[in-house]
């Protein structure tokens, strides 16, 4: 005798459709945040062994950040020797990072990488590439912007002399915001909204030397 074979219900098989339903609902509206957020974290990571190279080169040399210069080796060709991957340089949330546009991140002739250093503006750099910053002479490093997402590509630096910050600087890159490294090696998340010129400021009472 045979058994007779199981089968679904209507109701059993429009359950089942329901619930399919609704994980594909669910892929659609948190895959591309989660996916998002997985880029962001790339940048925080990448930001950070960036920090970790300017505070390595920084005890080496007395304590002092790559000078604004140009002339001889900017900042990314000064980092190299202390980072392990170039590809760092390529910001996840750079549509066309050197990675794509098969460029040298080492350039000196124009800035390839996806990030733009502090100018030192307000230490008189822009005018003198012999000035000099030091780490432990920075008022606030947790507070003071080192490194910052860049749109397009060719500045070095955060020159607001050149209007970088309202021109160059990319304030938007995740979420309606930018991960930032500062002097003291850490990277932080800043809204567009939060955002102030004065991080950028190595001494943040003007009238300071």
């Amino acid at each position: 005798m045979k058994r007779k074979q199981a089968a679904f219900t209507l109701i059993e098989l429009l359950v089942v459709v329901a619930i399919i339903g609704i994980l594909v609902t669910l892929v659609l509206l948190v895959g591309p945040s989660a996916v998002e957020r997985g880029r962001q974290t790339a940048s925080l990571n990448n930001m950070r062994q960036i920090g970790t190279g300017f505070l390595l080169y920084a005890n080496e040399y007395d304590f002092r950040l790559p000078n604004r210069t140009n002339t001889g080796d900017r900042w990314p060709r000064l980092l190299h020797p202390y980072l392990q991957e170039l590809k760092i340089f390529a910001d996840p949330g750079d549509p066309t990072n050197f990675l794509l546009r098969k460029t040298d991140p080492l350039s000196n002739g124009q800035n390839n990488t996806s990030y733009m250093m502090n100018g030192f503006n307000d230490m008189g750099a822009f005018d003198d590439d012999t000035v000099s910053v030091r780490v432990n002479s920075i008022d606030q490093p947790s507070k003071t912007i080192l490194l910052a997402p860049a749109k397009g590509h060719g500045n070095f630096y955060m020159d607001f002399r050149e209007g970088n910050e309202k021109d160059i600087l990319n304030k938007e890159v995740f979420n309606g915001g930018s991960n930032y490294l500062f002097a003291d090696g850490s990277v932080q998340f800043v809204k567009k909204k939060e955002y102030d010129d004065s991080l950028w400021y190595v001494h943040k009472d003007p009238s300071a030397p």
